[in-house]
């Protein structure tokens, strides 16, 4: 039997070490078309906006040259419901129980606890109590009745 050259080990570290450089090499050429890819939507985005604010600019020139919306329909690139390039609403949760205007969230019709309205009636609402501790303009200045001059 003839004598291998190089050992076993010295072979498997020579395999981990050129997988672990393919795997760097393909890793790398993914970040790279992934910038690349990142790079084009960029450019779409801004090509379409550009799209879109010159039609905006040529529909102003046109409405104040005096062409109303009816009469020059053929080169409207809107949709059939006249919305133009406008990204649509959103719609809003309804809440059972909760006017649409409400901003206390439908805690505004409750009856609050009896211990609550006793302890509020006594210390009041809570919130900031620095203010009271302040010391007030007529106090600070010029009211000097309280000393013997």
């Amino acid at each position: 039997m003839q004598e291998m050259v190089k050992s076993d080990t010295h072979m498997l570290k020579i395999k981990s070490r050129l997988m672990s450089e393919k795997k760097k090499i393909e890793e790398a050429e993914e970040r790279k078309k992934a910038r690349e890819a990142k790079k084009i939507a960029k450019e779409r985005v801004k090509r379409k906006k550009e799209e879109v604010e010159s039609v905006k600019r040529w529909r102003k020139q046109r409405q104040q040259g005096g062409f109303a919306r009816g009469k020059d329909m053929e080169l409207d690139f809107g949709d059939e419901d006249g919305n133009s390039f406008e990204r649509p609403k959103k719609k809003k949760k309804k809440r059972p129980g909760v006017a649409p205007g409400d901003r206390a969230g439908g805690l505004k019709g409750k009856v609050k606890n009896k211990n609550r309205a006793f302890r509020e009636a006594k210390f009041g609402h809570g919130g900031r109590r620095g203010t009271k501790k302040q010391n007030t303009a007529a106090e600070t200045t010029g009211d000097l009745r309280g000393f013997n001059m």
